[in-house]
């Protein structure tokens, strides 16, 4: 009797161990499915691994032997560790105690110098990519400094290279880096509030946005293309919202879409846009920037005499109703996105959402626009009043807004192409 107990019992806890066994062998299996499944999406805007820039490649090149090499040294381990298993398990009636081999100076110089040999070949060859990726090229089209601010990222371009951005002719954008393709072009990294970090991964690694620092870096795209990119380093609340993209232009449109960044936004003839850009100069400007209404170096329009559009000259002069020109966001950041050329760009919101409902850009997508301006908070979380000590807030403020002048104000940005 107590024999027959004690084989139902043995039974019994074999059968439970082959089942946690069979569980853990399907969870692993699924697992395995899921990240082989994964690797095989087709939509990767953030793909490292398919570069379309000098810089990219450069990294490619090295990533691609680093993997192959810890490739082999996985499979090597993984196979030596099943044969060990298998070949030294404990068998039925081997009560032996095994060989120890603990103090085998030729295996211990062996995984200590093996190991050793192969990180240090692999550091000269990381040393030689990054040296590369240091190395900005003297035919650089251009320098652009690229600022990081809770939570977008903003572009201003030094055209005539005298390590200046605010000259005439210089010029600034938000959220979308426009670059000639083909050519590298040299950044200047740096940041307005809190550590961000520059990553576009097709064209080349990351680059921390330092407070009171410039970091040099520089990407190129070897074709015309959108370039999506991401923050990655934690800056608050919205650093999951905060993104970027490069726009690589052919030359021809590249030269077309400078000349056209250089104007200054013409007043409105619209009567919807006209109250807009009203709306715009008594809410808007102690933040956002138009060359037209109230950028660098412009002088009022004279106070008491009717605004005439024929004799205004958006180039030098400010729009009635601003009492100077942009002196800066009241923000911790000390500025805003620059909106002149707010249409000329594909996305907007920090990268978020598209400006347009159509491929061609033809169609403005003016309810989100609208949503956006009505409460802002329903589309990044955000911090605008303000706290810690700081005299200004984070993000943009809720303004206190008609749906009629939402909708002018819509009406008035989205004449700014």
């Amino acid at each position: 009797m107590a024999g027959n107990r004690l084989r139902r019992v043995v039974r019994r806890d074999r059968l439970r161990w082959l089942g946690r066994r069979a569980i853990a062998l399907r969870l692993g299996l699924l697992a395995t499915l899921l990240i082989v499944t994964a690797g095989c999406s087709g939509n990767l805007p953030l793909d490292t691994l398919d570069p379309e820039g000098k810089p990219g490649n450069y990294i490619d090149e090295l990533i691609k032997p680093v993997f192959l090499v810890a490739a082999i040294i996985l499979l090597l381990v993984n196979v030596g560790v099943l044969v060990i298993c298998v070949k030294y398990r404990r068998r039925k009636g081997d009560d032996v105690f095994p060989q120890q081999i603990h103090g085998n100076t030729r295996l211990e110089l062996a995984w200590t110098i093996t190991p050793a040999v192969i990180l240090a070949v692999i550091s000269v060859f990381t040393l030689v990519t990054l040296f590369k990726l240091w190395d900005i090229p003297a035919d650089k089209a251009m320098t652009v400094r690229v600022e990081g601010q809770q939570w977008w990222w903003s572009f201003k371009y030094d055209t005539n290279d005298n390590g200046l951005y605010n000259d005439p002719g210089d010029i600034t954008t938000a959220t979308e880096l426009v670059i000639p393709a083909g050519k590298p072009i040299a950044l200047k990294v740096t940041s307005n509030d809190v550590i961000h970090s520059f990553w576009i991964p097709k064209l080349n690694g990351k680059k921390d946005a330092v407070p009171g620092r410039f970091h040099d870096w520089w990407l190129q795209a070897d074709q015309p293309g959108y370039y999506l990119g991401q923050c990655t380093e934690f800056c608050g609340l919205s650093h999951a919202y905060m993104r970027m993209a490069v726009k690589a232009l052919s030359e021809a449109d590249y030269a077309s879409w400078v000349a056209d960044q250089q104007k200054a936004a013409l007043p409105p003839t619209d009567e919807a846009a006209q109250r807009g850009l009203e709306t715009f100069v008594a809410q808007c400007t102690s933040c956002h920037q138009i060359a037209g209404v109230n950028g660098h170096g412009c002088e009022p329009y004279p106070t008491g005499e009717a605004f005439d559009p024929e004799t205004f000259d958006p180039e030098t002069q400010c729009y009635p109703g601003v009492s100077h020109g942009w002196d800066g966001a009241a923000q911790v950041s000390g500025t805003a996105p620059n909106l002149t050329h707010l249409m000329s760009r594909t996305r907007f919101i920090g990268g978020l959402y598209d400006l347009w409902l159509n491929e061609a850009q033809t169609v403005p997508n003016v309810n989100t626009m609208a949503a956006w301006i009505r409460n802002p908070e329903d589309f990044k979380t955000m911090a605008p009043t303000p706290s810690r000590g700081n005299t200004f807030g984070r993000g943009m403020p809720t303004l206190p807004l008609t749906d009629a002048q939402i909708g002018d104000l819509v009406a008035y940005l989205t004449t700014l192409k």
